[in-house]
């Protein structure tokens, strides 16, 4: 980022004016500013989880979630060997 007090060329100024040289900067500090802070978000969680990523959530074994999935108390699905807790469910046992 160039800072607001280095020396111009006077090229952009005689072209567009200062005041308009100025606001584009602006613009363009705000878009580089909002684009690295999405770089810097953390990704959305996922609406699925493992069964060990959910007993890690609530804090007992896979086989106790494994228990409360048979039972009704977790939302699951399979997709082929693999099963998944839903993350709302999770949440909402929680609580």
């Amino acid at each position: 980022m160039i800072p607001r007090d280095a020396p111009r060329d006077g090229h952009l100024d005689a072209l567009l004016g200062p005041e308009l040289v100025t606001a584009i900067e602006q613009l363009v500090d705000e878009r580089v500013a909002q684009a690295v802070a999405e770089l810097r978000a953390p990704p959305p969680a996922s609406p699925w989880l493992t069964v060990a990523q959910a007993a890690e959530l609530l804090g007992c074994s896979a086989d106790a979630v494994r228990m409360r999935i048979r039972r009704g108390r977790l939302a699951a699905r399979r997709q082929g060997r693999r099963v998944y807790v839903a993350r709302a469910s999770v949440v909402e046992l929680d609580k």
